[in-house]
């Protein structure tokens, strides 16, 4: 951003920010899910989790959707090379603090890869009811009906979910879980998503198919960490993991507001000028810009600053009254 001092000044600045120790991850990840959901969240609120990596670093990401896009409310930063227990305990301590972090009567529903796909962590989501969808390995073992197979032996028909129950993952293990199969002839190959067992009402065969379609979003957020808002390049020397988490809680916020921004009403203007539709429908939409992109042209072009000065500030004020983050994005409706 323009500001009135020199960049020696600036380089200060930021060193002093990053050097910070009261700016811990886990402190802040109770603000961003208020931020994010509001005072009063209720009911089963989609967390999608994943990792990646930033020059070496990797980082752990739980987060809710937004405009098309995964906001973070809850991420660690580790080293392979300097984890204390393992990486299994990093995982679980993370969906923990997350839970942690909701009000009474609100669960997150975590959303997950088949990294996360083994039977201890399904055991620890199970035992106190905390429901999950996660991605199986095609040649994890399973029990369903009796008999012993692997989980790609279950029918999946195309383009056709098929939900089966009483199924026990992990041969040794056993835990009870349903399981929904999914293939699209788009795909390299079949779906095997892990739900609780006897979730059918609550997550209905169709919605667990959409609510994993929508887990990919999260993809775009490590894009838009790593591209648009500049982590590929950057260069730590110094406690590379602490500062590098402290430097993604603010980038964080940043993108909130900008998404925020990109998907408010003022937006439909900077899209009608700034945007040539796709002639054919991609993952079913036709826009080729995303609400994180129209945000930065809003903040960027000289004919938009009054505009988007005025939007970011009812933001910012329906944010300081409670406001849910996911209440202010406009809904972005399906135009393929």
């Amino acid at each position: 951003m323009p500001l009135l001092e020199s960049p020696k000044m600036r380089a200060k600045r930021l060193w002093r920010f990053l050097a910070n120790k009261y700016l811990e991850g886990a402190a802040m990840t109770p603000l961003l899910v208020r931020l994010a959901l509001g005072p009063n969240p209720s009911g089963w609120v989609p967390v999608a989790t994943d990792q990646t990596d930033i020059r070496g670093t990797q980082v752990l990401m739980a987060g809710v959707l937004v405009a098309n896009r995964v906001l973070p409310v809850a991420f660690h930063t580790f080293e392979y090379g300097s984890i204390p227990k393992s990486q299994n305990a990093i995982e679980g301590a993370l969906l923990k603090l997350v839970v942690a972090s909701l009000p009474p009567g609100c669960k997150p529903l975590f959303v997950m890869d088949r990294g996360y796909a083994r039977v201890a962590l399904l055991k620890e989501l199970n035992a106190p009811g905390i429901p999950f969808l996660v991605r199986g390995r095609s040649k994890t073992l399973v029990r369903y009906q009796g008999k012993r197979q692997q989980l790609r032996r279950l029918g999946s028909p195309r383009r056709r979910p098929v939900r089966y129950t009483q199924v026990l993952y992990q041969d040794d293990a056993q835990e009870p879980v349903d399981v929904v199969t999914y293939f699209d002839p788009e795909f390299q190959e079949p779906w095997y998503l892990v739900v609780p067992p006897g979730s059918e009402e609550r997550m209905p065969t169709a919605g667990v198919v959409a609510l994993y379609r929508r887990r990919m979003h999260i993809e775009l957020t490590f894009r838009d960490w790593k591209t648009h808002l500049g982590v590929r390049g950057l260069r730590l020397e110094q406690n590379i993991g602490v500062r590098l988490g402290r430097l993604l809680f603010v980038l964080t916020m940043a993108c909130i507001l900008t998404v925020l921004l990109g998907a408010s009403p003022a937006a439909t203007r900077v899209r009608r000028h700034s945007s040539i539709p796709r002639t054919r429908p991609r993952h079913g939409t036709r826009r080729r810009l995303g609400a994180l992109m129209v945000g930065i042209f809003l903040l960027s072009f000289a004919q938009y600053a009054a505009l988007a000065t005025l939007t970011l500030a009812r933001i910012l004020t329906a944010l300081a009254r409670g406001t849910p983050a996911v209440r202010l994005a406009l809904p972005l409706p399906y135009d393929g």
